[in-house]
């Protein structure tokens, strides 16, 4: 049980709920990156999402891309990465406990070969891997390459997934499920609605001792208390990208913008 399954397992067990915030690695540069992980190692997260960008991230919406895109202008590349996690694990230094779990499309995974590329993600200090673009009927491959390198492979349920495939996803997923709380690609977006509150009890009630994380379009306190209603985790991206973004100046004011942005959110925890 590695640094994400175990907090993940323990919230559960204890009745609490968390916060699960994503950041593209590189954008503002991996030294902006850097200390914004280490602002974000606060009691409220559960674990930080990473997302590797990548030139055609087909699941990600226009916040997403233009972070992605920024990230890749910047140089930002999976070695460049790598170093960036090996740094935020160095001992004695604040967020060097955070649990991490790498968010990628399949591509840079495979080209430089699944069993190699897990096993430098685990080695640098990462704890778990989600895929978007890779379907669960083939992703058995990826999933023994990640298990084998000590990773919680992490899969996707949505509300038009039949109940005998969620419980494929569940069964296969390790720290936690991630369940799309609304259709179209990941931004801010109304409150989760009874539509979506009954796909997310439903899963809940499938995933048993597996946390339960949504996310796509959760952006304010309230949106998070909506989330929470029925899941463990509550996912923020765009939201929190985009704060970031707009934060002018150096890398300690962004980190002390997410910061403040995520005390915001927690204000949607019961």
């Amino acid at each position: 049980m590695n640094r994400l399954e175990g907090r993940t397992l323990a919230l559960k067990r204890a009745g609490r709920r968390a916060l699960a915030p994503f950041v593209m690695a590189g954008d503002g540069g991996l030294e902006t990156t850097l200390a914004v992980l280490r602002a974000l190692d606060r009691p409220e997260v559960a674990c930080v999402e990473l997302g590797l960008p990548f030139s055609d991230p087909i699941a990600d919406g226009p916040v997403l891309q233009a972070a992605a895109d920024r990230a890749l202008g910047s140089g930002t590349s999976f070695e460049g990465v790598l170093g960036l996690v090996r740094e935020l694990r160095r001992p004695g230094t604040r967020g060097s406990g955070l649990p991490l779990a790498i968010m990628s499309y399949a591509n840079p995974l495979f080209v430089r070969g699944i069993e190699r590329t897990c096993r430098l993600l685990a080695e640098a200090g990462a704890d778990a891997l989600l895929v978007p673009d890779l379907p669960l009927e083939e992703a058995a491959e990826l999933r023994q390459a990640a298990l084998a390198a000590g990773l919680c492979p992490i899969f996707f349920v949505s509300a038009t997934t039949t109940a005998a495939r969620a419980a494929q996803a569940i069964q296969a997923s390790r720290g936690f499920v991630y369940a799309i709380g609304r259709f179209g690609v990941t931004g801010a977006s109304p409150d989760p609605n009874d539509s979506a509150q009954e796909f997310l009890q439903r899963t809940r009630a499938l995933a048993g001792e597996l946390p339960l994380a949504v996310g796509f379009g959760i952006g304010s306190a309230s949106a998070v208390r909506a989330a929470l209603r029925e899941a463990d985790l509550a996912i923020v991206g765009s939201a929190l990208v985009e704060r970031i973004q707009r934060t002018h100046g150096d890398a300690a004011a962004k980190a002390q913008a997410a910061d403040s942005f995520i005390q915001e959110l927690a204000q949607g925890i019961a």
